[in-house]
């Protein structure tokens, strides 16, 4: 009996050991991918990076090549954190002029983010429809 008490005993410490830092919670996942802002003409991709939340731009248009040059792979959003269901506590740099912006970011559904801009204190903010690119 006291063998079996230190075999599970065991197995649970080795459980937690490999475990440990790994999230979960697959939920906050479900902001990966390529995301459309409004107008359509920019994407931005999502990815996970040390438990953050980040986005790079992955395709422009013509049209915003010629207003804003090549950003394409700049990093535009940083350190998003998940929790209660929203990315908060990120920032959002403007690709061409550099300022910086505080973002918060929710799902309405699979295919819609919406992302709250805020410049300076909270009551001053912008939402951002963004949509899920589901073809590449």
């Amino acid at each position: 009996m006291r063998l079996i008490s230190t075999l599970s005993l065991s197995l649970l410490l080795s459980l937690i050991v490999t475990t440990a830092g790994q999230s979960t919670d697959t939920s906050a996942d479900r902001i990966l991918g390529r995301w459309l802002f409004p107008k359509k003409q920019t994407c931005v991709e999502i990815f996970r990076e040390n438990g953050r939340y980040f986005g790079r731009m992955a395709a422009i248009s013509a049209s915003c090549a010629s207003d804003y040059g090549d950003i394409s792979n700049r990093v535009v959003l940083t350190n998003l954190a998940y929790a209660k269901n929203e990315w908060r506590g990120g920032t959002m740099v403007h690709p061409s002029s550099g300022t910086k912006f505080d973002v918060d970011m929710r799902m309405t559904n699979a295919n819609t983010l919406v992302a709250t801009v805020y410049k300076g204190i909270r009551f001053l903010n912008k939402e951002l429809v963004l949509t899920r690119q589901t073809a590449i």
